[in-house]
This record gives C-alpha cells, structure tokens and sequence, in this order.
C-alpha cells in the first residue's frame, strides 16, 4: 500500500488562501446594498408571481 502524506492539506490550503485574499483594483466592485436590493426584488417578483398578481397586472394592459 502506498504511505499517506500527513500535514501536506495545510501547505496546500495556505497557497489558495493566499490566492483568493487579494483584490484586484480592476475587478467590478458591488456593494453588499445592492446585492440585498437585487435579493429582495427577486424575492417579491416571484412571490408574486406564483400567486398570480403579475398576470393580473398583465392582464390590465
């Protein structure tokens, strides 16, 4: 049987935390309201929907 590497996981993890800790300055940057606001509009639009007031709505036009 072959041996098992022990304590080779954590060298591992230490380079993609590393990797994934910077930020680049040219990355698109969202705020955490709009991600709440786009969540909740979301949210509200299919709750909606599947109770039927958009295609009442529709219906109205």
């Amino acid at each position: 049987m072959a041996k098992e590497k022990k304590g080779s996981g954590i060298q591992q993890a230490a380079g993609l935390i590393r990797y994934f800790d910077e930020e680049s300055e040219d990355a698109i940057q969202i705020s955490k309201t709009s991600i709440y606001a786009a969540c909740i509009v979301f949210s509200v639009t299919i709750y909606l929907a599947n109770h039927g007031v958009l295609s009442w709505i529709g219906s109205l036009f």
